[in-house]
């Protein structure tokens, strides 16, 4: 009977499209529905297009869990979290890069305003390799018995991201001395150079994964 079914024409004589049948297990609306209900085949096919609606629905909530992860999430829905961490990455930060911004977290923000902090910036958002050069937190005077003379602490960040990364792109050394610039704590003052690595056994083209 179930094969009659799905022979049926349409009331103007062409052949009806057969229905897709169904799989064992699946959430569809026709699994659900009274076999009273499916004698010929126009509930079969009214439900199918209810179907056809739902499932993009209906999948989204099966893998829910996949959005909330870093490693499996959409592109757009990792930005979005971002946004949550209050983690602002420019334009020219990769999918892995910010992936990695995702993975890393409250150790990376628990780390902010220190070299390892921006070591880990660099690495595994960025995907470059950091050079850095600190004047130190001491003090002197400037003759025996005088009060010391507190000056400027200062540090030059060498930023080398992967080959052909900062010249190839407009506006990426702006965008990268910015994102540098906000993990240096405020009182230091900063030269931060920003160059393409030329090292052959660096990582080229894109961040690399944060473990």
């Amino acid at each position: 009977m179930e094969e009659r079914r799905r022979r049926a024409t349409h009331p103007t004589g062409a052949p009806a499209t057969p229905v897709p049948p169904l799989v064992p297990g699946s959430r569809s609306l026709r699994a659900i529905l009274p076999e009273s209900y499916r004698q010929g085949d126009f509930a079969d096919r009214f439900i199918a297009g209810f179907d056809d609606t739902l499932a993009p629905l209906i999948t989204t909530l099966d893998c829910l869990d996949g959005y909330f992860s870093a490693r499996t999430a959409p592109d757009d829905f990792v930005d979005w979290m971002l946004g949550w961490t209050g983690t602002a990455l420019p334009r020219c930060v990769g999918p892995t890069g910010r992936r990695n911004a995702l993975l890393l977290g409250h150790r990376l923000h628990g780390l902010r305003g220190t070299g390892t902090g921006l070591d880990l910036l660099v690495r595994h958002v960025l995907g470059g390799r950091l050079e850095l050069f600190e004047s130190g937190g001491t003090h002197h005077s400037s003759g025996p018995g005088g009060a010391p003379v507190p000056g400027p602490a200062r540090v030059r960040v060498r930023v080398l991201l992967p080959y052909g990364m900062s010249g190839g792109r407009p506006g990426v050394v702006k965008d990268v001395e910015g994102l540098v610039r906000e993990w240096i704590p405020a009182h230091v003052a900063a030269e931060i150079t920003v160059a393409d690595d030329t090292d052959p056994l660096l990582v080229r083209g894109g961040a690399r994964g944060a473990r």
